[in-house]
């Protein structure tokens, strides 16, 4: 294959991957009590670099993408989710635990 078809085949699945919605959908109907959010749905994503981190964000409905991981939290990555992370009921001013969305979210990664 010479580089002008390695530079079309690139610029043909860069397009792919960038087109439609990204992520994978989710919803406080898949969670119930669990759903951390204030939101009722949204889409996670994974993206896995090649320093091995897997950066895990959510999508809400309005196209906003928030940090759910400790990697997506890093400077200049992702906006922390708290803006529309719930308080936990059970023990004010804590929040309700993330884990649920990031073990879904880690599951999204390409395994290496």
């Amino acid at each position: 294959m010479n580089w002008r078809k390695c530079g079309v085949v690139a610029v043909l699945l860069l397009a792919a991957s960038c087109g439609g919605k990204k992520g994978s959908p989710v919803s406080q109907e898949q969670f119930g009590e669990q759903w951390p959010l204030t939101v009722p749905n949204g889409r996670l994503s994974c993206i896995l670099y090649t320093s091995g981190r897997q950066i895990v964000t959510f999508i809400a409905p309005d196209g906003r993408e928030y940090a759910l991981n400790g990697h997506a939290k890093s400077p200049g990555f992702y906006p922390p989710i708290d803006p529309i992370h719930k308080p936990d009921p059970i023990n004010p001013p804590a929040k309700k635990s993330l884990g649920v969305l990031i073990d879904k979210g880690l599951k999204l990664c390409p395994q290496v």
